[in-house]
């Protein structure tokens, strides 16, 4: 057994929502045919960038899109 050095962690805080790796998995459905929401769907899963720290891993509110900026700048 080979033993490895693990990689570096990122500075800051880590992202709670994609435990700092930077990506989630996103569910993607598809219809075939002219009605998208009638017959058997297919889903499929792949990865995507987290939202909340814009794939760094390292989460800052301040950069954080899907918080209501408006109000702390009062």
């Amino acid at each position: 057994m080979e033993w490895y050095d693990p990689a570096d962690q990122p500075e800051g805080v880590q992202c709670e929502w994609c435990q700092g790796g930077g990506a989630v998995a996103r569910a993607t459905a598809y219809v075939a045919g002219p009605h998208p929401f009638e017959g058997p769907m297919e889903t499929v899963h792949h990865p995507a960038e987290c939202k909340h720290c814009r794939g760094t891993g390292i989460y800052d509110s301040a950069l954080d899109p899907t918080l209501e900026h408006e109000f702390r700048r009062r």
